[in-house]
C-alpha cells in the first residue's frame, strides 16, 4: 500500500489581503508599541524590587485583543 496522495486541487485563499493588512497593524501595535510600554513598566518595577505588584500599579488596566 503506497502512502501517495496526488494534490489536492486549489482551494479559496485562507486569508484576504485586508486581513493580513489588520493582522500585520495588530503585530506592529503589540511589538512595536505595547511591548516596549510594558518592558518599561517591568523594569521600573524591577527597579524598585517588586516585579509583581509595582508593575501593576504603574500600567493601565489590560486590554484584550480579539479578531474579529
Amino acid at each position: 500500500m503506497s502512502r501517495y496522495r496526488p494534490p489536492r486541487p486549489a482551494g479559496t485563499a485562507l486569508i484576504t489581503p485586508e486581513g493580513e493588512a489588520r493582522m500585520r497593524a495588530e503585530f506592529h501595535e503589540l511589538w512595536h508599541v505595547r511591548r516596549p510600554q510594558v518592558t518599561q513598566s517591568v523594569s521600573e518595577a524591577a527597579a524598585q524590587g517588586d516585579r509583581s505588584e509595582n508593575a501593576e500599579n504603574n500600567q493601565e488596566p489590560q486590554t484584550a485583543y480579539y479578531l474579529s
